[in-house]
């Protein structure tokens, strides 16, 4: 399953508050139990143990009237034993419901029966009195000698009620105090657990936000320092290796392929710039060459020029210059001919030349691509980082450490951002100079043809001058006129010669421009690492 850092972040924490919120029910829970045996404990046990102790206290004052009765006969203490039996029966019916042991019940049954024998031979025991306190004389006596014998018979049955109540009196507070010490071992038990639940919540808590922050630092980490060797110009690194399907694992993939990308372009402008100044030594050479034969042609055409005034001057030596006009002719043929190979020559190196150079403003337009892409990159990156910060300050405490690897991962996008921005401030100043470069292969392949033509022109005059030579022969008065039209044509040919040096010497300096480019390129590609 593919989990983002938003999922990975929102699980660890979940983790932690779902164990967190089970500890609290189980909390809330136990708590709640307890708070039912306690009320039990104050309502039932508490209460059983007030209405036993209150029995035994009227039994007590029960047998001080009953007493008290038997002395003096009174029947206002016969009336208050009568009430405290009553009481007695009262409190009975209240235990009864409150009695759930079977021990209590036991010791209960018993209190009741000793109560009924009880309340049986006291009102035997009253009978008697109220027969002394109608006898007289002797009568009297043997009432009195009655009730002590009733007395000490049925004594033993008459005690055997207290003895039974302070039985179940003392059962009654043995079940109360065990109930409270079970309580107490429940609340003991809760806060036990409750505090290991607390500390195992803690310590998972920390191994959570350990593993996650390994998770997620471990590839930024990598990032960084493949990142800091790119910026000194180290492309010789290894790709990036990241499990993780996250936006971790993404900005590692994207990192490698700008690696490789950018390794493939800094290879690709290596060789581009090593044919740039292979290119323009070969047509600096051959502008040399081409101002050299211009030279050649200048001379030959002076000294055409002088042998067509000859010519005009000294119609005696006709037939001498005509023949040293053909011969010059045909070496300025041979001339044009050079010159035009060379004309060619130039043509074919200044178009390859063009070509190269197009190539670089290509490779040039991709490095800015991946100029865009590192950008791109950086935004993603510095995005992730508020992402992780509005996470983390959502957690609040716990994720203090989640906003700090926010923090470097924000440092990192700018980083990126500021090295990219130096990346494309080179790029654009290589466009620039690329352009100019283009611009001036472009006047000089314009120049080179014209020089082209003007060979040609050249070569179509020498032809003419040959005819002109020939026919001199033939017809000595078209002299003076050929010798005319040939000193106007010798004219042009000097200042076509003249412009086509000036053309080779800017196609020279020309060439050392692009050789200084090629070589600034070349120092910018040897400052990477491959």
């Amino acid at each position: 399953m593919r989990l983002n850092i938003k999922h990975k972040l929102l699980g660890s924490f979940g983790v932690v508050l779902l164990i967190t919120l089970l500890t609290c029910l189980y909390m809330v829970s136990s708590m709640k139990g307890i708070n039912n045996n306690y009320n039990k404990l104050i309502n039932e046990k508490a209460h059983l143990r007030y209405l036993a102790t209150s029995t035994i206290a009227e039994s007590y004052k029960a047998a001080n009237s009953l007493r008290a009765y038997i002395i003096d006969g009174d029947p206002n203490n016969l009336e208050k034993f009568q009430q405290f039996i009553k009481n007695i029966d009262d409190y009975f019916k209240k235990m009864e419901p409150l009695v759930t042991t079977e021990e209590g019940k036991k010791l209960y049954n018993d209190f009741v029966n000793k109560f009924k024998v009880y309340k049986e031979r006291t009102g035997q025991l009253i009978s008697l009195v109220k027969e002394r306190e109608a006898s007289q004389g002797s009568d009297r006596l043997v009432a009195e000698k009655n009730i002590l014998d009733f007395f000490h018979t049925n004594s033993g049955e008459i005690s055997g009620f207290g003895t039974a109540g302070e039985s179940f009196a003392r059962y009654i507070s043995k079940l109360l105090e065990d109930y409270s010490n079970q309580n107490t071992n429940d609340v003991n038990r809760v806060i036990f657990l409750s505090t290991i639940s607390v500390i195992i919540t803690i310590i998972l808590g920390l191994i959570i936000a350990y593993v996650v922050s390994q998770i997620i630092t471990k590839p930024i980490r990598l990032v960084n320092t493949e990142a800091a060797k790119i910026a000194t110009g180290d492309l010789s690194g290894n790709e990036i290796k990241v499990r993780s399907q996250d936006e971790m694992g993404q900005l590692a993939e994207s990192f490698n392929v700008m690696h490789r990308n950018l390794k493939d372009i800094v290879q690709q402008l290596q060789e581009k710039s090593n044919n740039v100044a292979s290119v323009a030594e070969e047509l600096s050479a051959g502008a040399e060459n081409v101002s050299a034969g211009a030279n050649e042609t200048a001379a030959t055409i002076t000294q055409v020029a002088d042998t067509v005034e000859q010519v005009a001057t000294n119609t005696q030596n006709v037939a001498d210059v005509s023949d040293q006009a053909t011969r010059y002719a045909k070496d300025g043929e041979v001339a044009i001919h050079n010159v035009r190979s060379k004309m060619d020559s130039i043509q074919r190196v200044t178009e390859a030349n063009g070509e190269v150079i197009q190539d670089l403003s290509q490779s040039v337009v991709q490095i800015s691509k991946i100029v865009d892409l590192i950008t791109q990159i950086a935004d993603q990156t510095n995005l992730l980082a508020l992402n992780a910060a509005i996470e983390a300050a959502r957690a609040g405490e716990q994720g203090r450490g989640f906003a700090v690897v926010a923090e470097e991962v924000r440092k990192l996008a700018e980083q990126s951002s500021n090295a990219t921005k130096e990346i494309y401030n080179l790029i654009t100043t290589i466009q620039q100079e690329s352009e100019q470069a283009v611009e001036s292969m472009q006047r000089a392949k314009d120049q080179v043809g014209e020089g082209v033509e003007v060979v040609h022109s050249v070569g179509e005059a020498i032809d003419k001058i040959i005819k002109s030579v020939q026919e001199i022969d033939q017809d000595i008065q078209s002299m003076a006129a050929a010798a005319e039209e040939i000193s106007a044509s010798m004219q042009n040919v000097a200042a076509a010669t003249e412009e086509e040096t000036a053309t080779m010497e800017e196609v020279s300096a020309n060439s050392q421009g692009l050789a200084r480019i090629a070589e600034e390129l070349d120092g910018i590609v040897r400052g990477f690492k491959l």
